[in-house]
């Protein structure tokens, strides 16, 4: 069996000239095995990473400039569009790097960061470590000059990275855990860069605006997976379908009404104020902060509250926490607590609908009472963890 297990490299098809793709360029890339069946769960994308901003006499070695640790690679994109060429879309994520960061903050801990499955994705306990990796390495050890530029230190190896991205064909279930080219067809896999700002902050970061000169630079992007030879059989294969909306909340009391075009099992958001959003400096565009003076939350269904889930406001943190996790998985440990709350971070809100929920046709709504106002207004994420079967 292991002789027939291949590995496969696919290179853009819009590769630029220089090999680099920089914010929000987009990436295309078609992954063909005929007479072969793809490995569920074996996509994963690698690259170079160049993080920098040239706003700042800061040699590229000595440079603070983090991403999210929960986060890691996963913060250079944007989007991901996955497309059958026998079905057509199946998925698009969009707010790719907080639809991470909503999932890994309720069910990673601090301590699961040091297994390598979250090295490779430059994933981290905290963000000096993110920030020391994100530096890539030198051959050349000799310092001159001064302390501040370090003329003499040259960066060899930028850093790199290799995640494998949370889409549906990463995640599908069912008969012998792969699909057949004759089921598929070609698969398109489409990745746009994030705007840097989104990605990117730290003391030598600059803030939004005209002259900005925070970059990042992805080069040598290559995505991999694996195939089998095909055995003829085409059993029903189970993956996610996520379904992102994104609201404002800017009054005391929020009605976030939403028609999501799928049957889902659950949904989770996250929020961050507008004025820390993708403004570079000190400020983590991928935070999950805290809505000042939140009292309660609740969820309606179809315009009547939907006894089989939750009959009531949920006004205690603890509660609201739990269910926060639940909505993403069943992990018993994660990296929300009071703690986090206290110092404005680790905080989320979903619910898990205990089985499948048909929103096509129905509307579902969150109410947010607090004390956010027009004048400094929230952006909520909210991501539907939708289900289909092919």
């Amino acid at each position: 069996m292991s002789a027939n297990y291949l590995y496969h490299s696919v290179s853009p098809e819009n590769e630029p000239t220089g090999g680099a793709f920089t914010e929000f360029a987009i990436a295309d890339y078609v992954l063909n095995f005929p007479q072969r069946k793809i490995v569920a769960g074996s996509i994963r994308i690698t690259a170079n990473v160049v993080a920098t901003d040239s706003d700042t006499d800061v040699h590229i070695a000595t440079q603070n400039i983090y991403v999210d640790p929960l986060v890691g690679a996963s913060a250079f994109f944007d989007t991901m569009t996955t497309s059958l060429d026998k079905v057509g879309q199946i998925e698009s994520i969009q707010d790719y790097g907080r639809w991470i960061k909503t999932v890994e903050q309720a069910k990673t801990s601090r301590t699961d960061l040091f297994k390598g499955s979250s090295v490779c994705e430059l994933k981290a306990p905290n963000a000096n470590w993110v920030k020391t990796v994100l530096k890539g390495t030198s051959a050349n050890r000799t310092v001159t000059g001064t302390a501040a530029q370090v003329p003499g230190l040259q960066i060899s190896d930028d850093a790199d990275f290799s995640i494998k991205p949370m889409i549906c064909l990463n995640s599908a279930m069912g008969g012998d855990g792969s699909m057949s080219y004759r089921k598929t067809g070609s698969i398109r896999l489409t990745l746009r860069v994030a705007r840097a700002l989104s990605a990117i902050y730290g003391p030598d970061c600059s803030v939004a605006g005209a002259a900005t000169t925070a970059s990042i630079s992805l080069k040598n992007m290559r995505v991999h997976f694996a195939s089998v030879p095909d055995d003829g059989t085409d059993a029903p294969m189970t993956m996610p379908n996520i379904v992102n909306i994104k609201s404002t909340i800017q009054s005391t009391f929020s009605n976030i009404s939403c028609q999501v075009p799928a049957v889902c099992r659950g949904v989770s958001a996250t929020m961050i104020a507008a004025i820390n959003q993708n403004t570079g400096g000190l400020n983590n565009p991928l935070a999950c902060e805290v809505l000042p003076e939140f009292t309660a939350v609740e969820f309606i269904y179809n315009n009547t509250i939907n006894n089989s889930l939750v009959s009531y406001q949920i006004t205690d943190y603890a509660e609201l926490l739990e269910r926060y996790v639940k909505s993403v998985s069943d992990s018993d440990h994660s990296s929300t607590s009071m703690w986090e709350i206290k110092h404005n971070g680790g905080f989320g809100i979903g619910l898990s609908f205990d089985g499948l929920m048909d929103l096509r046709r129905q509307r579902f709504q969150i109410q947010i009472a607090s004390s956010v106002t027009s004048a400094e207004p929230y952006s909520i994420s909210l991501f539907f963890h939708g289900v289909q079967t092919l």
